[in-house]
């Protein structure tokens, strides 16, 4: 979905399918020091952002903002180790979800690609999100 990457030739990277394969190497019990973990974290070290879907610009910003939420609290780190710095990313999220909410309780995206601009599916995206801030993870 994303294309090429004209660099190296192969798929164009992009931070919301990061998190999503670092989610599941997660829930599969692939350790921090397995290189795919290891590349999956380097690249989202880089491309760290709550206002753009990393690669996709705003495309599947929501989606993005659930899915890193989700690994993130996963982890159950409080900060995340960014290339910029340290970053407090459960409060970043915050921020970005109380920016984008619209009057009437819902949030939508201006790109609508992958339905993102039906509120039905992004609202649910931003409970989601909601959710994922306030948990910590199981021992």
């Amino acid at each position: 979905m994303a294309g090429k990457d004209e660099a190296t030739g192969g798929l164009r990277s992009y931070a919301s399918m990061t998190y999503a394969g670092l989610k599941s190497m997660l829930y599969a019990g692939v350790g921090p020091e397995d290189f795919r973990v290891k590349a999956a974290t380097k690249f989202l070290k880089k491309n760290y952002s709550v206002t753009n879907n990393p690669g996709m610009g705003p495309a599947g910003l929501f989606y993005y903002l659930q899915t890193m939420s989700k690994a993130l609290a996963m982890v159950g780190a409080e900060t995340f180790e960014s290339d910029s710095g340290a970053r407090s990313w459960r409060s970043d999220i915050l921020e970005q979800l109380q920016k984008t909410q619209k009057v009437d309780g819902s949030w939508t995206n201006p790109e609508p690609r992958w339905m993102e601009g039906d509120p039905n599916l992004v609202t649910g995206y931003a409970l989601l999100t909601l959710a994922n801030l306030k948990s910590k993870p199981s021992k």
